[in-house]
């Protein structure tokens, strides 16, 4: 039986110190994660470009334009509202395109979690199955759209006025941090352990996805 692990004081900042550790202790981490990172913002700011463009040309700008008109204060008023609008649309695109790039990256992203795991600690290696990889690549397009489908309901949620903003950052908060636990708790094959680590963490997510998903509502760069 696996020695069973407890995590102590893991948040976003110490996510990230653990990285660091890994880069630096692992050989070829580095060079995998970063051709790794490559591939994933390539898809991710794709599609965010494509889908930012399309809401903002084709629904929300002629809306506003119909809506508030072209000049005075009603245009000023338009313009306001617009920006409210498309920022939280943008956050919320983001994820989308986020969760979706990283989905196409699952393979990719669970390998990685497997050498860190075992460069640290004792587990089974899984033996390759061609048909198990055939239902892994159908589940991986499965879970990218489904992916895309969730976050997409957060643009309704943040036009409810002034809580709106602050639950739709709860939520990609724990999308995000969802991300990483899950990558985490399939790599491990003792299930006793994954289900009690499930129950353990169940706050988790948030404490390691709010950074991301803060850095996601900074207009332009973020």
């Amino acid at each position: 039986m696996q020695k069973k692990v407890k995590l102590q004081k893991t948040n976003a900042i110490t996510v990230f110190g653990a990285g660091h550790q890994a880069l630096a202790e692992i050989e070829g981490l580095r060079g995998m994660a970063v051709r790794g990172m490559f591939f994933n913002y390539l898809i991710f700011f794709a599609v965010s470009l494509a889908l930012n463009g399309l809401f903002y040309f084709q629904l929300l700008g002629p809306f506003i334009n119909w809506l508030f008109g072209g000049d005075g204060f009603w245009a000023a008023v338009g313009t306001i509202v617009l920006w409210s609008i498309q920022l939280t649309v943008a956050a919320v695109i983001a994820m989308v395109s986020l969760r979706f790039s990283v989905e196409l990256l699952s393979l990719w992203h669970q390998s990685l979690v497997q050498r860190i795991i075992t460069h640290f600690r004792q587990i089974e290696e899984p033996v390759f199955s061609f048909k198990a990889w055939l239902a892994e690549i159908n589940h991986i397009l499965k879970e990218a759209l489904k992916a895309c489908l969730f976050p997409v309901l957060l643009i309704f949620v943040g036009l409810i006025p002034v809580i709106g903003l602050p639950i739709v950052f709860m939520l990609e908060s724990h999308l995000m941090g969802r991300e990483g636990v899950i990558v985490y708790l399939d790599s491990l094959t003792n299930p006793e352990e994954a289900v009690e680590l499930r129950k353990m963490w169940r706050w988790m997510p948030i404490r390691i996805g709010w950074l991301p998903a803060f850095l996601a509502f900074i207009p332009f760069i973020g």
